[in-house]
């Protein structure tokens, strides 16, 4: 009797957690499958919308700094063609020394010929002298423009006089040199100023003389220039 009772009772029991278990299942069910009013944390559509806004933002043309920066940065001037001329002299008690530089710009890049020009006289001796020079340049700028050169000598006349009126005399010559001009433009006119640097030397000076005086000569100079020029 007793082990009937029992098997009864748990019998019971197993039926009802079975129910409790059916019903406990089901109510997570419908929990789960149920949309609430509870917006969450990061929604999907506001992070489109704000990405939309960003995108409004930028075809609206704002910039950010960044951007704006390496616009500054690549600064383009209008292509123009430069004709110069500039000159400068330089004179005292025993020298006189001129020089001239005519160029041809064209976007920036520039191409010239200098000829520069010295005669010292001394008690023992006396020089005249000509060199001429190639020019490569660039300029930088527009309306206020710095143009950095360097030349080379290809070309030279050497006459030489001593005390005792023997002549020395050379066309062996090489030599170098660098220059700078600064520009204001007004209108297609551009108002000039530079300065130029040249290092020279002359070799196998020739003379009708058995006495060797001069094997060679060797100077450098430098001289202010002004000049004008046009810009289209």
């Amino acid at each position: 009797m007793f082990y009937l009772k029992f098997g009864i009772v748990l019998f019971t029991l197993l039926i009802l957690s079975n129910s409790f278990s059916f019903v406990f299942a089901k109510s997570m069910f419908d929990f789960k499958g149920k949309s609430t009013n509870i917006s969450p944390l990061y929604p999907h559509s506001s992070s489109k919308k704000s990405s939309g806004i960003s995108n409004d933002y930028q075809s609206k043309g704002y910039q950010s700094k960044g951007s704006r920066s390496k616009d500054s940065q690549n600064i383009k001037y209008p292509s123009k063609i430069r004709f110069r001329y500039l000159t400068g002299t330089y004179s005292s008690d025993f020298q006189e020394a001129t020089s001239s530089i005519s160029s041809i710009i064209w976007d920036g890049v520039g191409i010239g010929q200098s000829v520069f020009k010295n005669k010292t006289s001394h008690p023992d001796k006396s020089v005249d002298l000509e060199n001429t020079m190639i020019d490569l340049s660039y300029t930088f700028g527009d309306e206020y423009t710095l143009t950095l050169g360097s030349s080379a000598v290809y070309s030279g006349k050497f006459i030489g006089t001593t005390s005792d009126s023997q002549k020395y005399n050379s066309t062996n010559v090489f030599g170098y040199g660098h220059f700078s001009i600064f520009g204001v433009e007004y209108g297609i006119f551009e108002i000039l100023l530079g300065y130029q640097y040249i290092k020279y030397a002359y070799l196998d000076l020739e003379s009708e003389s058995t006495a060797i005086y001069w094997s060679s000569f060797n100077d450098s100079g430098n001289l202010y220039l002004a000049g004008i020029g046009l810009a289209f």
